[in-house]
């Protein structure tokens, strides 16, 4: 089966920059300043991953807030900041992730404040992001380097670069464009978030998946104490009663434009021969190759599905005659990987 698919030009010269070089583009990352005593020993009881309430200034923990039954409120980035914490949430859900710890928050020392309308932030990544940055003097930004998978050199560090207002945010972009990056738009933006597999709120992470679905398991500290929903993550874990698992795909058709399928893809049926559901399509884009380009994807499938080059048929009212085939599971920071074959 072949697919044909179409590409703008500046979207593909923008790609290959940022996958060559370096992106640069703007953030709407929510941003929270925490402040008060208990503030890490609190994050650390409420979430997934240790938050060492003795760490250093300068440390950056990347953990998930959990409902009780287990489920994602959101996956957030803490920087030390010495004398408060910066909390980095998924875009618009900071309002969610400030009530979540409003609820858990009984006699310990902690003030929350949205500082996200008071700052500017820019998004840098790509191979060469560390050696652009280090290259820059005098940057006006705080920089938060978000942890990655520590064993895929295909995903370096991507960074985080917070200003006071747009003009400094200007600023810093035009300097770490003269030094090499590339600024984006923001569909190339969406397009290397879903080739690079990185799960986004709304589509991929929400009260519907659980953290071991997302491929969030190297944001899990199996070994410390409790937190809000670890029971229930601990015995999905134990027992391998996980349902479903996130993975990549390739769509295939057997002619026609397919790039005109991508901003319809989601929510579309993933199913075996016998048409039995399989999994479901959260996101899709188009990107190019070196033989023109690929309409691709992020989804669920079932747990007993899960095999990389496992081929799907793709229902949707306005999908026809298309197949999806699974190309990876991305483990967005590493960690043992949950039984993948292939």
């Amino acid at each position: 089966m072949t697919t044909t698919a179409t590409i703008d030009t500046k979207i593909t010269g923008e790609f290959r920059a940022a996958t060559e070089r370096a992106a640069v583009f703007p953030s709407n990352a929510g941003r929270l300043r925490l402040t008060g005593e208990d503030a890490r020993d609190l994050l650390n009881r409420l979430s997934t991953n240790l938050v060492d309430p003795d760490g250093a200034a300068g440390e950056v923990a990347v953990t998930v807030l959990t409902s009780d039954r287990g489920r994602i409120v959101d996956l957030v980035y803490v920087a030390h900041c010495g004398d408060h914490q910066l909390m980095l949430t998924s875009p618009g859900q900071q309002q969610n992730v400030i009530e979540f710890l409003d609820k858990y928050t009984i006699m310990e020392d902690l003030e929350v404040e949205d500082v996200t309308a008071d700052t500017v932030m820019l998004t840098l990544a790509g191979p060469q992001a560390s050696a652009i940055l280090d290259s820059v003097d005098g940057i006006d930004a705080m920089r938060v380097a978000l942890p990655a998978d520590p064993d895929d050199a295909d995903h370096p560090a991507t960074y985080q670069l917070i200003c006071s207002d747009l003009d400094t945010a200007n600023q810093v972009r035009a300097a770490l464009e003269s030094a090499g990056a590339v600024s984006i738009s923001a569909p190339t933006a969406e397009a290397l978030r879903i080739a690079s597999g990185q799960p986004a709120y709304g589509s991929e992470m929400s009260d519907t998946y659980n953290p071991l679905e997302a491929g969030l398991i190297g944001a899990i500290d199996f070994h410390k104490g409790c937190y809000i929903g670890q029971e229930v993550i601990a015995r999905l874990d134990t027992y391998h009663k996980v349902q479903k698992y996130l993975v990549t795909l390739r769509f295939e058709s057997d002619g026609g434009d397919a790039s005109e399928a991508a901003s319809t893809l989601p929510g579309a049926r993933l199913t075996d021969d016998a048409g039995d559901a399989m999994g479901l399509v959260t996101s899709a884009t188009v990107v190019p190759t070196a033989e023109g380009a690929d309409l691709i994807g992020l989804g669920y499938v079932r747990t007993r599905a899960l095999e990389v080059g496992g081929r799907f048929g793709v229902e949707s009212e306005d999908v026809d005659g298309m197949s999806a085939v699974i190309t990876a599971q991305p483990l967005l920071f590493g960690g043992e990987k949950p039984g993948l074959r292939g």
